[in-house]
Parts: C-alpha cells; sequence; structure tokens
C-alpha cells in the first residue's frame, strides 16, 4: 500500500526493491528526506549507494515499491509527469560527467536549451548567472572539463546540476578525490547554496568531513536497506554491528571524540586513564 503524502518531505520511498537479474542490491528499503535538509547517504562499498540516487532521480526504475517526490506519486505517474518531477531535481553524476568536447558554459547551456522555456538569447546569461553561483571564475566559462582543476570540475557538474533550479540536489560522491582544502570549501558552497536557494541535498559521501560536519543527517544504508537516519553522533553511539564498524573504526573516531561522545567509545581502562 502506497505511503500517504507527506508535506514537509521531499522524498518518502517505501518498499523500493532495486534488482539486477538474480543479484538484490535493495530490498524493501525505506526513506524520507525532509525538506530544507542536507542529508549524507553512506555506507559500505557494495551497498548501491549509486543505485539508490539513481531510482530515487527516477533514471531508474525500482521492481517494486513506492516513491513520492514533493507529494506526487512518481512511479504511478504518467511519463510526462514524471518529467516535470525530473525537472525539479539537480544531479551531479561521479566524477562530474561532463561532456568533454563542450566548453564548460556550453555545458551548462546544453540542458537550458534541452528543457527551460527561456528565450535563446537569455540563455547565456543564465548560464553564466549558474558558473558564479557554483564558484567559479568568468574565464572558466570558455575553457574544457580537461583545462579544468578537479574542484573546477566538480564546480562545472554543480552549475549544470543547478541550470533549471532544482528544489532537490542530488549528489554522487561529489568531493571524491578532491584535496582536504577543496572539499571543505565544496562542502562550505552546498551549505551556502541551501540557504541561499532553499535547497533540499542529498548526497552519497564517503568524505568524513562531509558527513560528521556538513550534513544534517545522516542515512547509512546497509543489509539492502536503510538501517538507520540521523545525525552522524547518534548513529556512531547505536549499537548495530555495521554502525559500530562505520563510525567506531579508527578514523571516523577522532571526529566522534571531538563531538563529545569519546566516553561512550572508550574501553574501560581507557576512561579510567582519562578521569585520572
Amino acid at each position: 500500500m502506497n505511503a500517504p503524502p507527506a508535506p514537509d518531505l521531499v522524498l518518502q520511498a517505501r518498499g523500493l526493491v532495486n534488482r539486477f537479474g538474480a543479484v538484490s542490491v535493495h530490498e524493501q528499503l525505506d526513506l524520507d528526506l525532509p525538506r530544507g535538509r542536507v542529508v549524507a547517504l553512506v555506507g559500505g562499498s557494495g551497498t548501491g549507494k549509486s543505485v539508490l540516487l539513481r531510482t530515487l532521480c527516477l533514471l531508474r526504475t525500482p521492481q517494486a515499491g513506492s516513491l513520492r517526490l514533493f507529494g506526487e506519486d512518481a512511479l504511478q505517474a504518467a511519463a510526462e509527469a514524471r518529467n516535470r518531477l525530473r525537472m525539479r531535481i539537480g544531479v551531479l553524476f561521479q566524477g562530474g560527467a561532463l561532456f568533454t568536447g563542450l566548453s564548460v558554459l556550453e555545458n551548462v547551456l546544453f540542458v537550458l536549451r534541452e528543457h527551460s522555456t527561456l528565450a535563446r538569447r537569455q540563455m547565456p546569461e543564465v548560464a553564466m548567472l549558474k558558473l558564479g553561483l557554483a564558484g567559479l571564475p568568468a574565464d572558466a566559462a570558455h575553457k574544457l572539463p580537461a583545462e579544468l582543476s578537479g574542484g573546477m570540475v566538480k564546480r562545472a557538474a554543480l552549475a549544470r546540476a543547478l541550470a533549471l533550479d532544482p528544489e532537490l540536489l542530488v549528489l554522487d560522491e561529489p568531493t571524491s578525490g578532491l584535496d582536504p582544502l577543496a572539499a571543505a570549501a565544496f562542502d562550505e558552497l552546498i551549505g551556502q547554496l541551501r540557504q541561499l536557494l532553499g535547497l533540499t541535498v542529498l548526497q552519497a559521501t564517503h568524505d568524513l568531513d562531509s558527513i560528521w560536519h556538513a550534513s544534517d543527517l545522516v542515512a547509512f544504508l546497509g543489509r539492502k536497506r536503510v538501517l538507520a537516519v540521523g545525525p552522524a553522533a547518534e548513529l556512531a553511539a547505536r549499537d548495530e554491528p555495521e554502525l559500530v564498524e562505520y563510525f567506531r573504526s579508527s578514523r571516523s573516531r577522532a571526529y566522534w571524540e571531538r563531538s563529545g561522545g569519546a566516553a561512550a567509545l572508550c574501553s574501560p581502562q581507557e576512561r579510567i586513564g582519562r578521569s585520572a
């Protein structure tokens, strides 16, 4: 039975099933995406983060389940209505996925020409505005993707994702391959755009800084479903084996300690030592 619409949710998935032949990636997966939040989608390799993002963006049809986007039944909608829903979602794919033979400006213009109702003479100005929103200098507009740094490629892809003024921004590993300073700057930019444009953001990420410091909520994938949703510190304190392994690893531990939860993860001997 389909879930009723919830006005405070941009996205509501129930019982999603994703399979490739005999291989099951997701079974009975549920996820709610609150409006105006930045949500990190995390989990171990092979848990199907990218597959789930494609399903939620209507780029893939699940084998079963229901999906409401912006209060509408997305999977039961007619083709034209589904296309309208897609236009309300901006997507940044892994690696940027820019057209390598087109300049940065032409990459953004491509989306506007294909899907917007703007007059052609207005499109270059709008495209330049999107590049500015993404933090790119004007002189980057006429460069090819190969002439850009990794961070600038991600920003160019972000500008393209913003081209149609989306309400939901979906990012697949947006800071992967970036140095810590560029990754932090990208996270800060997403936060600013969320405030400025009223965006809801869903991003698959392995970046611990993004998970702990740039996300309101974390949705953890495991056992073919979303095991838990909440702030990173809350998920780190839970006892499910998958969450313990992910959030209490040696790399994650430092973030937990800075959040004030060190005592909860210390061994009795360590706690005695700290209190001495």
